[in-house]
């Protein structure tokens, strides 16, 4: 798994690639959502278009990650997740937690609106 962050205006953009599964480098994918809160962006958008799989551990840290913007009083959305992370998130009934977008122009009005 690789992770790769942006900033956009007051944006963080968290790109995952690869699988995300349990493992140690989940905990990069946790931190990235800590140090983002603890710099001062509340806005959070996390795109899985190049994620090949997640697993239940993977779910886990993206709702780790929800909770920790959240309780920051910021926002987290979801940008292309594929098909598989979709079916995921219907399944787990983590759909009604995320956001979900498959525009980046969207998703950040979204953010920033």
């Amino acid at each position: 798994m690789k992770i790769n962050e942006e900033n956009k205006g007051t944006v963080k953009v968290i790109r995952l690639s690869g699988k995300v599964i349990s493992g140690p480098d989940l905990m990069e994918v946790k931190t990235a959502f800590e140090s983002a809160v603890n710099n001062d962006f509340r806005r959070i958008l996390v795109d899985l278009g190049s994620v090949s799989w997640m697993d239940s551990s993977g779910l886990g840290v993206l709702v780790s990650g929800h909770t920790t913007v959240s309780r920051a009083g910021g926002r987290m959305v979801i940008l292309n997740a594929t098909k598989k992370i979709h079916e995921l998130f219907i399944i787990t009934k983590l759909i009604t937690v995320f956001d979900t977008f498959n525009d980046e122009t969207e998703a950040l009005a979204a953010l920033e609106g």
